[in-house]
C-alpha cells in the first residue's frame, strides 16, 4: 500500500456564489439605467404637455391682439372729435347750430278787411314764420327767409290781405278751425311761392283779432 495521502477532488462551492452575484450585479446594472432614462421622458412628457397647451390657446383663446399706434390713434381722434362738438359747459357748436329754429316775423299787427259772411269785420293779425339756422348767419335757410321777407314785404302783405278777404269768418274766428290750419296753409304755400321752396318750416300766428267793420 502507499502511504501518500489520497487527493480529494475540489468541489466548486463557489459557483452558487458567483450565480448570486451575477445575478445582484445584473439587478444593479438595470436599475441604474431606468434612473439615467428617468429625467429624459420627464422632459418629453413636458414637451408634450406643452405642444398640447398651446395647441389649445391657438384654437379657442388665439393670440391677444395689440392695440397699434394707428387704432390709439383714431381712438384719441374720436375723442377729440366728440370734444370739439360741446363747448366748455356742454353746449352744442358748429353743425348742430343749424338744427336750432328761428322765429322770424312775416307781419306784426296787420289790418285787413272781410266780407264774405255779409258782415263787415276787421281781422288783425301776427304771423311769424320758422326756419332752421340763424338769421344772421349768410347762407342759414333761416337768413334766406329774413332776406326774402324784407325784400318782398309789400308783396307778402298784399298776398296775405288777398287770403283774409276770401277766407270763411267762422275759420278765422276760431269756432271751426281753432288752430287756424287752412289759413296757415294759404300763407306758407304764398311765402313758398315768393321766398322759396323748402327754406320755412312752419307758419305761426300768435295773434288774430276780429274787429266789427259796422
Amino acid at each position: 500500500m502507499s502511504d501518500k495521502p489520497e487527493k480529494k477532488e475540489a468541489a466548486p462551492a463557489p459557483a452558487a456564489d458567483d450565480k448570486k452575484g451575477a445575478d445582484a450585479a445584473h439587478g444593479a446594472g438595470g436599475g441604474g439605467g431606468f434612473l439615467t432614462k428617468l429625467p429624459v421622458l420627464l422632459g418629453g412628457v413636458m414637451v408634450i404637455e406643452a405642444a398640447i397647451l398651446f395647441a389649445g390657446f391657438k384654437m379657442f383663446g388665439g393670440v391677444p391682439k395689440q392695440a397699434t399706434a394707428a387704432e390709439l390713434s383714431k381712438e384719441d381722434a374720436k375723442g377729440e372729435g366728440a370734444k370739439g362738438e360741446k363747448g366748455e359747459k356742454g353746449e352744442g357748436k358748429g353743425p348742430a347750430d343749424k338744427k336750432s329754429i328761428t322765429e322770424i316775423h312775416v307781419v306784426d299787427d296787420f289790418r285787413s278787411p272781410n266780407k264774405v259772411s255779409g258782415h263787415y269785420y276787421f281781422y288783425n293779425i301776427t304771423i311769424v314764420a320758422t326756419a332752421k339756422g340763424d338769421a344772421a348767419t349768410k347762407g342759414d335757410p333761416a337768413a334766406k327767409v329774413k332776406d326774402g321777407i324784407e325784400a318782398h314785404g309789400a308783396l307778402i302783405k298784399d298776398r296775405i290781405r288777398t287770403i283774409i278777404a276770401s277766407s270763411d269768418p267762422e275759420k278765422l274766428g276760431g269756432s271751426v278751425e281753432p288752430g287756424l290750419e287752412t289759413f296757415r296753409r294759404q300763407v306758407k304755400f304764398q311765402l313758398d311761392e315768393i321766398i322759396g321752396d323748402g327754406l320755412i318750416d312752419e307758419v305761426l300766428v300768435p295773434a288774430c283779432m276780429r274787429y266789427p267793420g259796422e
